[in-house]
């Protein structure tokens, strides 16, 4: 049976998913991005196959755009978490097309892939086979570049648009985290997850004015004397009045050690000159507080600098290898986390554990298939801990979670988590695109698949109690029922997806932001009994876990 465009096509500007597990991203459906431009209904056998001559000059370089294509489908083909056929793969990517010209259309009939132009058949080719993806790219350059010959809408509307409309096409057939960034998209996605060069502050745009609401701490910004509520007038000669977010973003960027001169307006009075020089910068991800006693730790995201920043909160608190000054223990914030780095993720989990297994990852690649232990020495000397997690805390922060948890060395505390439970790779293409691939799922120590999941909190908060102690004590006594829980959390496969989805109704995910579970997490560990209780629950059935899989 021949393959016809049978799903919505997409608009070429769309929202996509920034943090990644790598990777890794936050769970945001793509088809909430896929919005539709039209639906291609197609009927009927192709003519003989025709094939017009090539003009002389070519809209876009052939080479060019033949490289990017078969990178992105070579990698795709030998990495994704499946095997991908790439006969219905790469002809949903041409279908992709739709959305720049909707005259456009791809048939594949009788061995031969048609493409139409407003029904008129303007190229037929071979059909090559499903495993031969040099060939299928080659195809799909012939495809595009001939459909931007016959399509003014299509040639002017440039060829990262091109490759964005095939590539989304593409992975719209495999599943919602693999997802193609352009090359600007790329570029932000990398200085997000790497760093970046610049003056390290963040600023917001309103009425023309540039604010200042956040300075890096030991960033050029800081060290230049930049404070918060500055209002930036001009970079070098160029007044920043006017400018939209990205092109002030980008003005302050610039190559490392660089300088920039600066004009600020302070307590809008005073103008004043600064110069600052640009220097390598990751964005902060790490926010500590310290309420009598209890360090309260919170991750927003995992980037480059997420491991160091977590280590150096618990070892200024503490003081590495002292007894912990006064500190009686540690609240490790997750919420509302959509993860990041998986390399990151793995470094939080040892910072705290001293022995055993923190995760294993399973794929088709043999790359994609390791197995990660603690390296032995948790820096917090074994201080009470507790994870606080909910409903949006996923991927890097699950894999922290459920490390902590099975490892029996915090109490997790809040509602179920996201249950995002596989890694995404990031393949760089030749124009400095990206594409975030599904790589590998996912295990928990125990044994357990996180994917569809999540972790199950021991002190389920959904629904936010008002007394805290109370709720506690009640928590605690119906420890039965949670080991039970925990149990079928632990034993469900992962393909009963009705069975798994069930459970997380046990402690529905919930996104919460405010202070209640932090106030919980504080009296759980400033009452030494309450806490060996809970974590008692932890120690079962971590206990559990390593008897089912000798």
């Amino acid at each position: 049976m021949g393959h016809q465009c049978s799903r919505l096509v997409y608009f070429s500007g769309r929202m996509v998913l920034n943090h990644l597990i790598m990777e890794q991203a936050h769970p945001v459906l793509k088809t909430a991005r896929h919005l539709i431009a039209a639906l291609v209904l197609l009927s009927g056998c192709t003519s003989m196959p025709v094939q017009q001559a090539t003009p002389v000059v070519e809209p876009f370089p052939f080479e060019a755009m033949e490289k990017v294509l078969t990178s992105g489908f070579d990698h795709i083909s030998r990495k994704y978490i499946d095997e991908v056929d790439m006969r219905p793969f790469v002809l949903e990517g041409l279908c992709g097309l739709t959305s720049l010209e909707p005259g456009i259309s791809i048939v594949e009939e009788h061995g031969y892939v048609s493409l139409k132009h407003n029904n008129q058949d303007i190229l037929s080719m071979p059909a090559p086979e499903p495993t031969d993806t040099a060939a299928w790219s080659h195809l799909a350059t012939m495809m595009t570049l001939e459909a931007s010959r016959n399509s003014t809408d299509i040639l002017g509307t440039g060829v990262e648009n091109i490759y964005e409309a095939v590539f989304d096409g593409a992975l719209s057939t495999l599943d919602i985290y693999s997802r193609y960034a352009g090359a600007d998209e790329a570029g932000t996605n990398r200085a997000k997850r790497d760093g970046f060069s610049g003056i390290g502050i963040r600023f917001n745009l309103s009425n023309s004015r540039v604010i200042v609401t956040e300075i890096f701490s030991g960033s050029p910004a800081q060290r230049a004397g930049i404070l918060i509520g500055d209002n930036l007038l001009q970079v070098d000669d160029t007044p920043l009045s006017g400018m939209s977010y990205e092109e002030i973003k980008t003005a302050l960027r610039g190559p490392v050690d660089s300088s920039v001169s600066l004009t600020v307006l302070r307590d809008d009075t005073l103008a004043i000159p600064i110069e600052v020089l640009r220097a390598h910068v990751v964005p902060p991800t790490v926010q500590v507080d310290q309420q009598n006693g209890v360090l309260h730790v919170r991750v927003k995201s995992f980037n480059q600098g997420t491991a160091s920043g977590v280590a150096r909160a618990v070892q200024e608190t503490i003081g590495a290898g002292e007894s912990g000054q006064g500190i009686k223990g540690i609240i490790l914030d997750l919420r509302g986390n959509p993860g990041g780095l998986l390399k990151q993720s793995i470094e939080v989990a040892d910072t705290f554990l001293i022995s055993g297994r923190i995760l294993n990852t399973q794929g088709r690649h043999p790359d994609s298939i390791q197995h990660y232990e603690a390296a032995g020495d948790d820096i917090a000397q074994g201080l009470p801990m507790v994870v606080l997690i909910d409903g949006r805390s996923a991927s890097a922060s699950e894999i922290v979670a459920a490390a902590l948890q099975d490892r029996e060395r915090a109490v997790i505390l809040g509602t179920a988590s996201y249950g995002k439970g596989t890694v995404q790779t990031v393949i760089r293409l030749p124009n400095n695109g990206e594409i975030t691939l599904t790589w590998s799922r996912f295990m928990a120590p125990s044994g357990y698949a996180l994917h569809g999941l999540g972790v199950y909190p021991v002190i389920c908060t959904s629904g936010k109690p008002d007394d805290i102690r109370a709720y506690l004590i009640s928590a605690l006594d119906t420890a039965t029922e949670t080991i039970e829980v925990l149990e079928s959390w632990r034993d469900t496969p992962l393909n009963a997806d009705k069975a798994r989805r069930d459970l997380r109704t046990q402690c529905p995910p919930e996104r919460h932001r405010g202070t209640s579970d932090v106030e919980i997490a504080r009296a759980l560990i400033t009452d030494s009994a309450l806490y060996a209780r809970a974590l008692e629950l932890e120690r079962i059935r971590a206990l559990e876990g390593e008897s089912a899989s000798e």
